[in-house]
C-alpha cells in the first residue's frame, strides 16, 4: 500500500464525488492498473478545480507525487514511469498532473482562475 500523506487520507474519508475518485485510484494503483489510477487522479483534480477547494488540490498534488513515486519503484519499465518518459524524451504524465494541481492550489490561494459554485 502507498503510505498517503496523513492529509490525503482524511481528504478520502468524505463520500462525495472526490473522495470516491481518489479511493478508485488509490484502489487501482494498489492493483498496478496505472493509467486507471492516473485517469481517477486527474478527474479528482478537475472535481476539486471546480468546487474550488484547495485543500483538495493539495491533496492531488502530494497523491501524484506518492503515486509517481511509486511507479517508479514498483515498475519502472512501465510507460507511466519516469523512466519511461525520459526515454520518450518526455515528460512525465505524473509530474504534469502535480504540476497543475499545484498551480490550481496557488490560483485558488489568489482567489483568481475560479468559478464559484453557489
Amino acid at each position: 500500500m502507498i503510505n498517503l500523506p496523513d492529509f490525503v487520507k482524511e481528504a478520502q474519508k468524505d463520500d462525495d464525488i472526490y473522495s470516491k475518485l481518489m479511493a478508485i485510484s488509490q484502489e487501482a494503483i494498489e492493483e498496478a492498473h496505472y493509467e486507471t489510477a492516473y485517469h481517477a487522479l486527474y478527474a479528482a483534480l478537475h472535481y476539486a478545480q471546480e468546487i474550488g477547494d484547495e485543500s483538495r488540490l493539495k491533496a492531488v498534488e502530494e497523491a501524484a507525487i506518492a503515486q509517481r513515486d511509486w511507479i517508479d519503484a514498483q515498475a519502472p519499465k512501465h510507460r507511466m514511469s519516469s523512466q519511461s518518459a525520459t526515454l520518450r524524451q518526455g515528460v512525465s504524465l505524473y509530474d504534469t498532473l502535480r504540476r497543475q494541481a499545484a498551480t490550481q492550489a496557488l490560483l485558488k490561494r489568489n482567489n483568481t482562475g475560479f468559478k464559484q459554485k453557489n
